[in-house]
């Protein structure tokens, strides 16, 4: 394969790649997601007391049982997390589908 054709065909994988991301998070509300901060849960444990215990984005969150649910279009759990200096790491939005 030539050099130019090596280059194009670079090119056409990280725009793909980059397409499958912005799809990824084209349903989450702007104010919740910064890009990169939203996802699926891994581990969902809905705990006696209405709370749940996430596992998403590699931690392990809680999400009181009073929380604002949001409505997840896919029926998953689903949560956005940022990082703030000086307090840690907050839950910023929450999804969730019937039952869940």
């Amino acid at each position: 394969m030539g050099r130019p054709l090596r280059i194009v065909s670079a090119v056409l994988v990280s725009l793909l790649i980059a397409a499958s991301v912005a799809r990824a998070h084209e349903w989450y509300p702007l104010a919740c997601c910064g890009g990169e901060d939203c996802g699926p849960a891994d581990i969902v444990i809905r705990r006696d007391d209405g709370s749940y215990l996430v596992t998403a984005h590699g931690m392990s969150l809680e999400i009181p049982g009073e929380y604002y649910w949001r409505t997840s279009p896919d029926g998953q759990v689903h949560v956005c997390v940022r990082h703030i200096a000086g307090i840690g790491t907050m839950v910023v939005c929450a999804f969730r589908g019937p039952g869940a």
